[in-house]
């Protein structure tokens, strides 16, 4: 029995939530099919993997804390040579390219190109959830800019020839219904949101997912997923129908949602600019950075609600 790339994340995401309901919203699939798949999963094996509790609630065996454990290191190396593989059947961009996870400065990356690097006017830009494709782009020079998100405890780690430097420290709001009961506060902790229903990033944010389940748990309960968007508007469609979300600190004002300050630096990220060593942005590495902090603060000042926690 040979493991992939799909068996590995089924295993993941139902470690991760401890249902199959809720893995099967964090996969895109039904929850017949997850059940589906983890028994033909564990037939092959010859071994249960998790143990069946009331409703479709799941505790791993010592055998899938085995594999779980594996698959926090080798899931990430796998998927990322996927993609770096899917990357090499497309042409050669002609033009430089920049990008990486969309945040407030990803946008700006093509006007930061364009004023600091040689030829960088036409730089198309790549927007890409994927850490490890993003880091594999510029080790390879095929990305002349790269941006990625960091999670305390799930840190980038990048070749010798990857430069890298923090653009900002960026806090977590959490995007509540209008009429939430939270709502009324300037600031909310994370374990008042124990009851809620979750919506959050589809699977393209792996490592986000990780890190938002460890952090509800380490705070005293296991959350609720019901919902993954693939874009923000989506968010904000789920959350006007009940679920909660989360958002960026640089997130624009919507209407009939209320958009408030997680507590206690909760879920926080980094945003982390990388460039070659050797490449055309090293000469010009720190005009780059302090073009890219600038645009990050603007993008926060010009913000309706991160403003008023800023001022």
């Amino acid at each position: 029995m040979e493991l992939d790339v799909h068996h590995l994340r089924l295993v993941r995401a139902i470690g991760d939530t401890g249902s199959l309901s809720e893995a099967a919203v964090v996969l895109g699939v039904s929850q017949p099919a997850v059940s589906g798949k983890l028994k033909r999963l564990e037939n092959a094996l010859g071994q249960r993997l998790f143990d069946r509790g009331r409703a479709t609630t799941v505790t791993p065996t010592p055998t899938g804390e085995l594999l779980l454990s594996r698959i926090t290191a080798v899931l990430p190396l796998m998927e990322g040579l996927v993609h770096d593989i899917e990357s090499r059947t497309r042409p050669a961009a002609a033009r430089p390219r920049v990008g990486g996870a969309c945040s407030p400065i990803l946008g700006h990356l093509p006007g930061i190109a364009a004023d600091h690097l040689p030829c960088g006017a036409d730089a198309t830009l790549l927007d890409s959830e994927c850490r490890d494709l993003v880091v594999d782009l510029v080790a390879q020079r095929r990305l002349e800019i790269g941006l990625v998100k960091d999670y305390p405890g799930f840190e980038t780690t990048t070749p010798a020839c990857v430069e890298t430097a923090v653009v900002a420290h960026d806090p977590t709001m959490v995007v509540l219904p209008e009429h939430h009961p939270l709502a009324r506060l300037d600031v909310v902790r994370l374990e008042q949101l124990a009851d809620a229903e979750w919506v959050l990033p589809g699977p393209d944010s792996t490592r986000f997912h990780e890190y938002f389940h460890g952090t509800c748990r380490a705070v005293g309960f296991r959350p609720r997923v019901r919902h993954v968007a693939e874009s923000y508007s989506t968010t904000i469609a789920a959350v006007r129908n009940g679920a909660v979300g989360l958002s960026q600190a640089a997130c624009e004002g919507h209407q009939q949602v209320a958009v408030r300050l997680l507590a206690d630096d909760v879920l926080s990220r980094r945003f982390v600019l990388m460039w070659h060593r050797e490449g055309v942005v090293a000469p010009h590495a720190q005009a780059v950075l302090d073009a890219a902090i600038k645009a990050y603060h603007a993008e926060c000042h010009a913000s309706p609600v991160y403003s008023r926690y800023l001022s």
